[in-house]
């Protein structure tokens, strides 16, 4: 048996036609899209449309993950505490892609949080977005095994997640853990698209993670022509740039700025140019 999981694609089109065609030339039994199809990047349109297609024709399985979550949000009549003042300031990239997927999105509300597969001899691979508590609740390759343990209950014999954009693999107390990193968007230093392939064979278990060039280019004409970088505030330089450096750089901003910023003592737009200087990035 062999398994395609794919993640955390955030409208890069072009990433997911690189991984596509490689997942099309490997040939799997199941392919399963761990969440995070849509938002945080240029084309979420495009992507859905296309993850959607392939669910349709051949079979892939497709799973929510946090910004799916984030995006069916804007359905409500009356914003939550994370879309209203300065909030929505700070979350207008999911307000964009709501607008580009002209409000559609009773089908990405729908998704389902797990997908589990057997093997022939009753072990089972088991995906979620994150972890069993919830799709925001990250695994680290540093975690602790006992930490694991509870994010992962009932033990199984191969857990996959994603969420942290971090691919790796490592053995948790008998258990195969698998994160798939980020087809679109990644942040282990690492800027190629990932995805793993996990294969049942003669009553054993193995992942490999896949890593693979794709048109950066392309994907960085699209962050300018789509609007994004003009339209969803002063967020979207940190977004772009940690697709461009594939470095971390919205949690470090949200650590030192946040709180700040939401207080009101100092402007969102002034946090981000004072963070990416102190960090020696610029948009040009």
């Amino acid at each position: 048996m062999k398994v395609a999981i794919l993640s955390d694609i955030h409208g890069n089109s072009a990433a997911l036609q690189s991984v596509t065609a490689h997942i099309d030339a490997w040939q799997p039994d199941h392919v399963i899209v761990n969440g995070d199809v849509v938002n945080r990047g240029p084309d979420s349109a495009g992507c859905w449309q296309f993850i959607q297609a392939r669910q349709a024709r051949h079979g892939w399985r497709v799973l929510g993950g946090n910004h799916e979550m984030y995006v069916c949000k804007h359905t409500r009549p009356t914003p939550d505490a994370e879309h209203r003042g300065i909030r929505a300031d700070i979350n207008q990239n999911s307000r964009w892609t709501y607008k580009q997927l002209d409000g559609e999105v009773a089908a990405l509300a729908q998704l389902p949080a797990t997908a589990v597969l057997t093997a022939p001899d009753g072990s089972r691979l088991w995906t979620t977005h994150a972890s069993i508590r919830s799709n925001s609740d990250g695994i680290y390759p540093a975690s602790d095994d006992d930490d694991v343990a509870r994010q992962i209950a009932p033990a199984t014999a191969v857990f996959v997640t994603s969420h942290i954009h971090v691919a790796y693999t490592r053995q948790v107390n008998g258990t195969l853990l698998v994160n798939t990193g980020s087809a679109g968007q990644l942040c282990d230093g690492d800027s190629r698209a990932s995805y793993a392939q996990v294969t049942w064979q003669k009553g054993q278990w193995h992942a490999k993670i896949v890593r693979l060039p794709y048109d950066w280019a392309a994907t960085d004409r699209a962050f300018h022509d789509s609007g994004f970088l003009a339209e969803t505030g002063p967020v979207a330089w940190l977004i772009y740039l940690e697709w461009k450096t594939a470095v971390p750089l919205l949690p470090a901003w949200r650590a030192a700025y946040f709180d700040a910023v939401v207080a009101g003592h100092i402007p969102l737009e002034r946090s981000v140019t004072d963070f990416l200087h102190k960090h020696g990035l610029s948009l040009a």
